[in-house]
């Protein structure tokens, strides 16, 4: 397996061109995956020596592109920051890597849809040139400002494959899951991802170092075996506790069954909440989502941009997922009667953790 890693400042088009590449490679039937590197490091407050947490980014990588390889993938495309004053790491496989460069009246164009604040996006446009200027010279540069996405994708695909060199004695050791991990799960736009990740906020607001994964983020792979979400979490909740988080709050897709977290997790203390919603609760979510108006925008969101009928069958899957007996060990939060700190509240009470201050 050969991995293509893109990084870049913020709005230079990492995960827009990353994910139109994979479509490309798996509509010429390559066995293709994709992880977005900023879903693999998101657990703070950051280690006090890893204030970017860029070396626990790539460790977590590490662990995890070992389970695309497992499973058959032969190109895994990687998008998302990178220490700028780093060479490109070394991750055990053939890497071509990649820095994105755009101009800052480009970068702001891009990166308006995400409505940020000004201040924010002034604060990443001087940081993002900053490291451009900064970037490592083994980082082979690519720029996108003048360039359609098409383009770009073209550009990249008719590369030779990597050929970077490989350290043969790069070892990345698995280790067991340990502490408390929080799972949050539900029919199709129940609201388990504002749940979990206003839960994680709760941590962090109160200097608790606790992690934050979503399982959908962890398995994109076409024309290859299915990634094990379940494990994948858990191998970042192994990178997680090694800097001392105790915690890991999950939300995953409905299919992910709690007898597979617990073969994943069998040294950790696993609590599984199991969200509900009536179909006009998950339409209006449905909606939301297809508008942009309803919390971030991830890589494979079927939602994004969705018709009627997409809305649609995604709310009549839901729908078929609410008839499905509890799973052994879940417990049952009906969330259309409460606000989202309300349900937060009530998870917290569920799972045994201590009120929060007023």
């Amino acid at each position: 397996m050969d991995v293509l890693r893109l990084a870049g400042a913020p709005g230079v088009g990492k995960s827009t061109v990353a994910w139109a590449i994979a479509e490309r490679l798996v509509a010429d039937g390559v066995p293709t995956g994709y992880l977005d590197i900023d879903q693999l490091g998101m657990c703070y407050p950051a280690p006090p020596d890893d204030p970017d947490r860029w070396r626990l980014k790539e460790i977590a990588l590490a662990r995890l592109i070992v389970r695309f390889r497992d499973v058959g993938v032969e190109r895994l495309v990687v998008s998302g920051v990178a220490d700028p004053a780093q060479p490109p790491p070394v991750n055990g496989h053939p890497t071509s890597s990649l820095w994105l460069d755009a101009d800052e009246e480009t970068r702001r164009r891009r990166l308006s849809p995400r409505r940020w604040e000004p201040a924010q996006v002034d604060a990443a446009l001087a940081a993002g040139t900053e490291e451009a200027r900064a970037a490592h010279p083994a980082w082979e540069r690519l720029d996108t400002a003048h360039s359609t996405v098409d383009d770009t994708v073209q550009a990249m695909i008719v590369r030779p494959a990597a050929r970077a060199e490989v350290a043969s004695d790069v070892v990345f050791p698995e280790k067991h899951a340990t502490g408390s991990v929080i799972w949050i799960t539900g029919p199709r736009c129940a609201g388990a991802s504002q749940v979990g990740w206003e839960l994680a906020r709760t941590h962090w607001a109160a200097g608790e170092r606790t992690g934050f994964v979503d399982v959908a983020q962890l398995r994109f792979a076409w024309n290859a075996g299915s990634v094990n979400g379940a494990a994948a979490a858990a191998a970042l909740q192994a990178v997680f506790a090694e800097v001392g988080a105790k915690r890991l709050i999950v939300v995953a897709p409905f299919e992910v069954a709690p007898e597979d977290v617990r073969a994943a997790f069998p040294r950790a203390s696993v609590r599984f909440f199991r969200l509900d919603a009536d179909d006009r609760t998950r339409r209006d979510h449905a909606v939301r989502r297809a508008e942009g108006a309803d919390g971030a925008v991830l890589a494979g969101d079927d939602l994004i941009g969705a018709d009627v009928d997409t809305i649609e069958r995604i709310v009549a899957l839901g729908a078929r997922q609410r008839t499905s007996s509890l799973r052994t060990g879940e417990i049952l939060i009906d969330t259309p009667t409460s606000a989202l700190t309300q349900v937060v509240t009530r998870v917290r009470e569920l799972a045994g953790l201590a009120a929060l201050p007023d």
